[in-house]
């Protein structure tokens, strides 16, 4: 019954605790209803923006409007949508108490040119565009709506330099690749499930992965990793993010949202490209069979290029 009428918290510092103070806004961070109450808080405002004849659509499944916790997506397909849709969420804001902070809001465009003659307001105050929009940890360029995988590349190599250090103390090569994969391999590979990467991208991921390997075995910087990577049982680069794009594809058409569902099959073409790529005819294969199939297109390309010999 006290849940939250009778909510206190108190600033723990160096083991002093001071004085408590009464909570009159938030959910308890951590808590199991917390997701919940914050769900029932917030769904109205969808509501609102779903009628409010803005936004934009697929099919008839409404996706002007995306949100994860409090991070908020608007999508438009004209800048006066948008800026009646931001009206929308001022006024929820102005009638449920939340401020939606101008200086941490953002716009960009895909698909086009940024319109030079408009200005977004939140709160009368001018909403910044930028080339490059960060959302939940993934980094979208502007007109392509490609991914920027340079701040990842960035974290990989920082972790990597972890990992060596640790690896020069005596640690094993087997043992320094399975650090590296669990350590540093999610730093880059965070949302590849969306990624559309260039041919030249992918040569990019490849580059720094073998050089991974040939730091770990202290090989010549010119020498072939392929052998390396298949007594590792190790795919390349290349063909992990393949891999983790078909996986990530098979589950999104047997999801239960109907509506992730919908849109799985809109754009099943796009994972028919990857599927041609290893010659798999269809994602009616369970995972383990997809896998041992992006393997064998690896082993057989070592094979025929001679880089390992059975």
């Amino acid at each position: 019954m006290y849940w939250y009428s009778r909510l206190k918290s108190a600033v723990l510092w160096n083991s002093v605790l001071g004085e408590s103070f009464v909570v009159f806004c938030g959910v308890r961070q951590g808590g199991v209803l917390s997701p919940l109450l914050f769900s029932f808080y917030i769904d109205d405002l969808i509501f609102d923006l779903r009628h409010s004849g803005c936004g934009v659509y697929v099919g008839s499944i409404f996706l002007g409007c995306l949100l994860y916790a409090d991070d908020i997506i608007l999508i438009s397909g004209s800048c006066t949508g948008l800026q009646h849709m931001v009206n929308v969420c001022t006024a929820y804001g102005l009638r449920w108490d939340i401020c939606f902070n101008p200086l941490k809001s953002q716009c960009i465009t895909f698909g086009g040119k940024q319109p030079l003659a408009f200005n977004l307001l939140l709160n009368h105050s001018v909403v910044q565009w930028v080339s490059k929009l960060k959302y939940l940890g993934c980094y979208f360029i502007e007109n392509n709506s490609r991914i920027d995988t340079s701040n990842g590349i960035r974290k990989f190599y920082g972790n990597f330099n972890n990992v060596m250090a640790v690896a020069r103390r005596g640690l094993s090569e087997i043992a320094t690749v399975h650090l590296v994969k669990t350590y540093c391999l999610p730093s880059v590979m965070y949302g590849g499930e969306v990624w559309s990467l260039s041919k030249a991208e992918y040569q990019k991921m490849n580059v720094m992965w073998n050089n991974c390997f040939r730091k770990i075995f202290n090989c010549c910087w010119r020498e072939n990793v392929s052998p390396l990577l298949f007594y590792c049982k190790v795919l390349p680069l290349s063909h992990a993010i393949d891999q983790r794009i078909i996986l990530f594809w098979k589950k999104l058409l047997v999801c239960d949202n109907a509506s992730v569902r919908f849109l799985a099959n809109f754009n099943r073409n796009h994972v028919r490209m990857f599927l041609s790529k290893y010659k798999i005819p269809s994602l009616n294969f369970s995972v383990n069979e997809l896998k041992y199939r992006i393997w064998k297109d690896f082993v057989d390309d070592c094979v025929s290029h001679c880089k390992i010999v059975f």
